[in-house]
């Protein structure tokens, strides 16, 4: 018998799927460091986001050992608010750990379990609470926070903020008593060399990508309107990698994802995480011009394999051209952004090896660091 302490962890999509984007990786992250230190269940559904087929090659609705870490993969018959009170009931946990504010099945159904038996929770919102996000659906969301703060349904949560900018967020919502713990997400492992990250960028073009969800929230559309008035010597290129999340928001720019002459734009489809690492390295620059990211994990892989960014404002990642590692603008006009990303390619290649030099080294000096796995450790333990 373990002495380790259980933790359950509600999901509604886990690895092998990939279409969620951040919430996945932060979890599988997490767990992967942690899991010596704790015996971490995962209850999650069988399917990847806009799947009806369930992931191929997995047992359903049966706790399987993988690696180490206990998984259930619901099937769609088994995705049941009293099934998945069962599941938590079964396991028991010592620590229930959530990862939405809005989850019906696996944020809402858990925490009314734990409210009746007393049981202890961390909820990570995810950057559900920041504006940017809590501006789409508006009406809806801020009808369900008013009726869940007049019934105290998380009173009792211990929150996990990712950053400062994230616990001020929590507290704007839910007061100033709400408790809260500050703990980075946990980033993904450097694999590629610097060195071979500096001779894949020797390629005589210019190549911005975005890697995100295609959502409202990301804001693809300001920056394909924004490369399509840059004005290059060189070829330059706008690769789109991402799951449509929102066919209707998609449809109303897709007949601009062509080539304009000046810069050719192609959607590339969804990316397999394994080959995420390798489309960085080969990348110039990440552009994401989001409405809001409590963390953004794209944005630190990105870093990761040397690839510089330009961002909106609405990240916690600050102040990026005096550190060399892109540009955070203010997308509230247009213009910032296209001079950003102007700039960008018409820098001298030596000062843009300065900037994939201190991207890289960022990572692994800043973001990448034990006082992260510590908070994280300490998250469980409060």
């Amino acid at each position: 018998m373990s002495n380790k302490k259980r933790v359950l962890i509600c999901i509604d999509w886990y690895e092998p799927g990939f279409k969620a984007g951040g919430p996945i990786r932060s979890v599988a992250n997490m767990v992967g460091a942690l899991k010596e230190d704790y015996e971490f269940y995962i209850l999650t559904s069988a399917y990847d986001l806009g799947e009806t087929t369930p992931y191929p090659g997995i047992e359903l609705n049966q706790w399987h050992d993988q690696h180490g870490v206990f998984i259930k993969y619901m099937s769609d018959k088994a995705l049941t608010m009293s099934s998945v009170k069962g599941n938590v009931a079964e396991i028991n946990p010592d620590v229930l750990y959530l990862n939405s504010l809005f989850s019906k099945l696996f944020t809402l159904a858990p925490l009314m379990w734990a409210n009746r038996n007393k049981a202890k929770v961390v909820l990570a919102p995810r950057g559900m609470l920041g504006q940017g996000a809590l501006d789409i659906k508006k009406s809806k969301k801020k009808l369900f926070l008013f009726l869940a703060r007049l019934s105290f349904f998380y009173r009792k949560v211990l929150w996990h903020a990712s950053t400062s900018e994230e616990e001020n967020e929590i507290k704007k919502v839910f007061g100033k008593r709400a408790k809260i713990f500050i703990a980075q997400n946990i980033p993904i492992t450097q694999t590629n060399k610097l060195d071979d990250i500096l001779k894949a960028k020797q390629t005589g073009k210019c190549k911005f990508i975005f890697l995100s969800r295609i959502a409202t929230k990301k804001n693809l559309h300001l920056a394909i309107q924004c490369v399509k008035q840059l004005k290059n010597t060189m070829p330059l290129e706008f690769d789109i990698y991402g799951n449509i999340e929102d066919k209707e928001y998609f449809d109303s720019f897709k007949e601009d994802i062509r080539d304009h002459g000046n810069v050719k734009i192609e959607y590339k489809g969804v990316l397999n995480p394994a080959s995420i690492a390798n489309v960085y390295m080969h990348a110039d620059f990440m552009v994401l011009p989001t409405r809001h990211e409590n963390y953004g994990h794209a944005i630190v892989e990105a870093w990761a394999n040397g690839c510089p960014v330009i961002i909106s404002k609405n990240t916690p990642w600050k102040n990026l051209r005096v550190q060399d590692l892109g540009w955070d603008v203010d997308i509230n006009d247009p213009k910032h952004l296209i001079d950003a990303m102007q700039e960008s390619i018409d820098m001298d290649f030596t000062s843009y090896l300065t900037m994939v030099r201190a991207s890289y080294k960022y990572f692994a000096e800043k973001i990448c660091d034990e006082s992260v796995l510590n908070a994280n450790r300490k998250l469980f333990e409060q």
